[in-house]
């Protein structure tokens, strides 16, 4: 960005007024006050507060003799734009992946710049996300889109679409933490009545906290039509694409940087700030179990049941009096089965996989063999092991001293269903 014309000047009277006592007089010792203003801070107009050396003012005044009062107008850099570490064929991989994938924001492009060996980092001439961003920024390399045309919309039912989101939260003194831990609510906010389906407040902005947020909310109000959220991480992942999939979730993602369309949930997360966060006190919040309780309690007695101005009632009212709706509501059993995880373990010569830090055993016949593994994400301690896509075997933890009376090496779901059949 060029410096506009006024702030040249402006800096340019800075300058002037520091060489001037040389100029006019008096000074009797020019070096000595030179060297006395090198020792000061000066607060430059537009680009704060500076320290320069005495060899500067020097230079200042003999260009200001030779040349004039113009002459200290700061300039414009002749490589502006240009960065010193993008080599010229970084800088068209640069641009060839931004034809391809516009809207990656920063650090997906560095992350699939560096996948693909055209970005090397750490170390001399490595690229930080930092250099790239600046450079796709002075450069203008990014494609400006019309903004789109904004218009007031409402789903005609409930659960037609929910659109969820994250919002950072405050940081807290939570219990066996030596210093304050931010906290995360992640929510998800139905169109037609502005219920909150799905909520939680969580230590981590993860996959884990999605799922398990939209598990409960799923198993309460039903499935929705279509989900919609924006291009963050927890929002693109496998997981959440694979558990959408089985349960005949529409997974739609809005536009990058486009918070606008996620209007309502960014609404509501204000409300959220206004009127819970700024009563809350947090001092006494010492877990998350007693912070979502507190939520809860906020929801039932003042959100859901508290005049909404954009629909003329209560979230709560329109929510439960939408009989044209036939709410799809599943088992849990069939959510932890969309929510499942997988995982890959080569069995141990002691019949044992590690999985989370912890030892798992498996029944012996898989030994020396590569087997796959599936759980709830919001229950990784529920192993089971999966042969053609049906379950095989529940495993458990190992407990070395229950093993030493009468080891148990799983439970056979081959074996139940022969028992059921006799």
């Amino acid at each position: 960005m060029s410096i506009d014309n006024e702030k040249k000047k402006a800096i340019a009277l800075f300058k002037y007024s520091l060489i001037a006592p040389v100029l006019v007089g008096n000074v009797s010792v020019q070096i000595s006050y030179f060297r006395e203003m090198a020792q000061k801070e000066h607060n430059v107009p537009h680009q704060g507060r500076k320290k320069y050396k005495a060899l500067t003012f020097k230079k200042w005044l003999k260009m200001y003799r030779k040349h004039g009062f113009d002459v200290l107008y700061p300039k414009e850099r002749n490589d502006r734009g240009k960065s010193r570490k993008i080599d010229s064929q970084l800088q068209q991989d640069i641009k060839n992946a931004l034809e391809v994938y516009p809207f990656l924001n920063g650090s997906a492009l560095h992350r699939l710049l560096v996948s693909e060996g055209k970005i090397r980092v750490g170390g001399m001439g490595g690229i930080s996300e930092g250099t790239l961003r600046k450079y796709i920024r002075d450069n203008q390399l990014r494609k400006q889109f019309p903004p789109d045309a904004r218009k007031k919309f409402e789903k005609k039912h409930i659960n037609q679409l929910w659109t969820a989101d994250c919002m950072h939260g405050p940081y807290l003194q939570l219990e066996n933490q030596s210093r304050k831990h931010k906290v995360f609510l992640i929510a998800a906010i139905d169109d037609h009545s502005r219920m909150i389906c799905a909520r939680g407040w969580f230590s981590h902005e993860n996959s884990s906290a999605l799922e398990t947020a939209l598990k409960e909310g799923f198993g309460r109000y039903g499935l929705p039509h279509k989900l919609y959220c924006d291009n963050g991480s927890i929002f693109s992942s496998l997981n959440l694409q694979l558990a959408c999939a089985r349960l005949g979730i529409a997974l739609i993602h809005s536009r990058p940087y486009d918070s606008p369309s996620r209007g309502k949930i960014e609404r509501y997360f204000r409300t959220v700030r206004d009127k819970f966060l700024a009563t809350l006190q947090k001092e006494e919040i010492s877990n998350l179990e007693l912070l979502n309780d507190l939520f809860e309690h906020w929801l039932d007695k003042e959100y859901h049941k508290h005049l909404h101005t954009g629909i003329g009632e209560t979230p709560m009212n329109r929510f439960i009096k939408d009989d044209d709706t036939k709410i799809i509501r599943v088992s849990q059993h069939e959510l932890d089965n969309a929510f499942q995880m997988t995982i890959h373990r080569k069995v141990k010569n002691d019949a044992t996989i590690s999985f989370n830090s912890h030892l798992y055993e498996c029944p012996p016949q898989f030994i020396g063999t590569k087997i796959e593994i599936r759980c709830p994400s919001d229950k990784p301690q529920d192993l089971t092991i999966y042969l053609n896509d049906k379950p095989l075997a529940k495993i458990k933890k190992v407990n070395p001293h229950e093993n030493a009376d009468n080891p148990t090496l799983g439970i056979s779901f081959t074996k139940k269903e022969a028992k059921n059949n006799d």
